[in-house]
């Protein structure tokens, strides 16, 4: 039974990658430069999203300073892949702070200069952008490492102030002539390749390289104790974990992976400037673990698939419309708010199934879709409001609701599996189960064993019984 699950299992998943790169074929063929942008936002995001998920999610650390990592790894893969007509242009500027060091900072002259011509050609292009979103998040790293030493003797909220003002303090001084060299100031750099941020070969690619090392990472050794950190940091170190050592490895592995992905976020863009990197960033990454689960990369990225649905498709949020069309939706969304809740109750058998809070809601919204169909001629409801910033608010009462209802998100901590799809229960104990089970009840490896009364033990009923003496 046990086989058959594995190889329906691995038939499932090869399937699954393939429709998913038949899926990604359409896209990038069908013509249309918005969905191929929507999905390519979607991988660099979520790569963002989930690598943020190792520190607030699985250690359970509130980083806000994410964009501040993106930002370093942003503007080194740009510096170091700049085309030469660029530089050139930036140089000729009479507002440039960029000096011939910095100019002369780019990959192509460092691979002829060491005798790799052909990695400077400019078919070579994608070798050297990888290299540059390596080293982009290595220096991510390094500073994700510098971060990481005062959570050494911080917690919650002091730790949370520590990483914003990390991010902020990057954006601002990368402003000034400290590192203007670096960063050109407030001008950046215009003219950065764009046809790898907007392809969704790259950055599904990297995306799925990014999964694969958090889903490895959280059920290892290794993220076994970051969950143990999470869940009792006093318990965990009692038991010999090295909490120091794996928070300050935890924000390593994050920045280096919020630095790659800050180079396909200034590739995606085609420039490098600072207002692409302000907390709102790091904002949007934060609403998308809460929706879709702490701790969950399968929720993570579910998270991510709403948050850019809402940003890219929500342009309707925010026309002018009549103020009895904007209370019709608003009386719409409380009703369905009432529902959505009584179909959660009941669909978990919570009794009762309408909760006396939701009495008011419902008949809140009955009320203002009366009064916007009713006094739909009313000069007052005639009037027309734009409703700008929408899209951040509807964010926010997603969040708002998700906290109330399900505050560990929607996939709460588990992920995706098709035995989780099928309904299955795990009945057949895993390798460690029928280990502990074959300790139990060996007489020479337990001594307890020997015990003629089995209720002293119940942990024996689970194994098999042991030999008559």
């Amino acid at each position: 039974m046990l086989r058959d699950r594995r190889f329906r299992n691995t038939v499932l998943t090869l399937a699954g990658l393939g429709l998913l790169m038949f899926l990604l074929y359409l896209v990038e063929n069908s013509g249309s430069i918005k969905l191929g942008e929507v999905a390519a936002l979607f991988a660099i995001w979520g790569i963002a999203a989930v690598s943020l998920n190792l520190i607030n999610g699985v250690t359970g650390i509130l980083s806000l300073g994410h964009h501040g990592f993106m930002l370093v790894g942003g503007y080194v893969t740009a510096l170091l892949i700049l085309p030469q007509d660029t530089r050139e242009l930036i140089s000729r500027s009479a507002r440039s702070q960029m000096n011939e060091f910095t100019l002369g900072l780019n990959l192509q002259d460092w691979f002829t200069a060491v005798g790799l011509d052909w990695l400077a050609s400019p078919e070579a292009l994608g070798v050297r952008f990888v290299v540059a979103l390596f080293l982009g998040g290595l220096l991510a790293a390094l500073f994700g490492i510098i971060v990481g030493f005062p959570s050494l003797r911080l917690r919650g909220d002091y730790l949370a102030i520590v990483t914003f003002a990390f991010g902020e303090a990057i954006r601002l001084l990368a402003s000034t002539p400290l590192l203007g060299s670096f960063t050109n100031g407030a001008l950046g750099f215009a003219g950065v390749p764009s046809q790898f941020g907007k392809s969704v070969w790259w950055t599904f690619g990297l995306l799925a390289v990014t999964v694969f090392v958090m889903s490895r990472l959280k059920f290892s050794s290794y993220g076994r104790a970051l969950q143990g950190i999470r869940e009792d940091e006093v318990a965990a170190e009692a038991m010999g974990v090295n909490t120091s050592y794996h928070k300050v490895l935890a924000f390593a592995i994050s920045a280096f992976f919020a630095g790659v992905a800050g180079g396909l976020w200034v590739s995606w863009v085609g420039t490098a400037r600072l207002d692409l990197f302000l907390f709102t960033l790091t904002f949007y990454f934060l609403v998308a673990i809460s929706l879709g689960g702490t701790g969950s990369v399968t929720g993570v990225l579910l998270g991510t698939a709403l948050v850019v649905f809402v940003r890219q498709y929500g342009d309707p949020l925010e026309q002018s419309y009549a103020l009895s069309t904007w209370l019709a939706v608003a009386g719409l969304l409380l009703l369905a708010l009432a529902l959505g809740a009584f179909a959660y109750r009941s669909l978990q058998r919570l009794r009762p199934a309408w909760h006396p809070v939701l009495y008011p809601l419902a008949f809140a919204g009955i009320a203002v879709v009366a009064v916007a169909l009713l006094g739909a001629d009313l000069n007052a409801l005639e009037r027309r409001w734009q409703g700008f910033g929408m899209r951040a608010i509807l964010l926010s009462v997603l969040l708002i609701v998700i906290m109330i209802f399900r505050p560990s998100g929607v996939l709460g901590r588990s992920e995706f599996s098709w035995a989780w799809l099928f309904g299955e229960r795990k009945d057949v104990p895993t390798e460690e189960e029928r280990a502990q089970d074959a300790w139990l009840s060996n007489a020479e490896l337990n001594e307890r064993a020997d015990d003629p009364d089995p209720a002293a033990h119940p942990l024996l009923e689970r194994g098999k019984k042991p030999k008559e003496q």
